[in-house]
């Protein structure tokens, strides 16, 4: 019995070694760079939603392929919104390279965005969340695999943008009798 007390107390001795080798390979290295808005026309042409699309590099300073799996996120704009997401990541960062990766956000235009944003200055944003992956290695497949092990590395950045305004098309000329001007060949 004495025997199989020795055995067992090296098996889990062996399995908490191998699970906590499991995390020892490289994380990501995660840096948010950049957020650009993109309106959303609504009803009748009226801007009712903003899409932004935030800019972020990754990379791999470890020697094994990291396989991303997704990110989960909050995105904020001063004074216009806040956004909370997920989006799947579906890559694959090899050993010693530097991805950039573009994620997305959107948030409801408030009715009074003009009055309370200064449409002519800078305007902040801010970004913070984790991106989920699987340990590098036949041990982190199976332990992510199998729900046990699923790490994630927490990231944050902030910056500004300025949103551009797109000039007005002009519209069509009309004739006296209100209909719009024909080519006259």
């Amino acid at each position: 019995m004495p025997d199989l007390v020795v055995r067992m107390q090296g098996f889990l001795a062996c399995l908490a070694l191998a699970l906590g080798m499991a995390g020892c390979g490289a994380a990501p290295r995660i840096r948010p760079v950049a957020a650009r808005p993109v309106v959303v026309a609504g009803a009748e042409g009226a801007a009712d939603a903003a899409g932004f699309l935030v800019d972020i590099d990754l990379e791999n300073t470890g020697s094994k392929d990291i396989p991303l799996e997704r990110f989960d996120y909050a995105f904020e704009v001063d004074g216009i919104g806040r956004f909370e997401g997920r989006w799947a990541a579906f890559l694959t960062l090899p050993p010693g390279t530097v991805k950039r990766v573009t994620i997305p956000a959107s948030m409801p235009l408030p009715p009074d965005t003009a009055t309370r944003v200064e449409l002519a200055t800078d305007i902040a944003w801010s970004i913070d969340g984790g991106l989920r992956y699987q340990a590098p290695g036949l041990l982190g497949r199976i332990l992510f695999d199998a729900g046990i092990r699923r790490p994630s590395e927490p990231f944050s950045g902030s910056g500004t943008f300025r949103l551009e305004r797109s000039p007005q098309p002009e519209p069509a000329p009309t004739d006296p009798a209100g209909d719009a001007a024909a080519d006259s060949a």
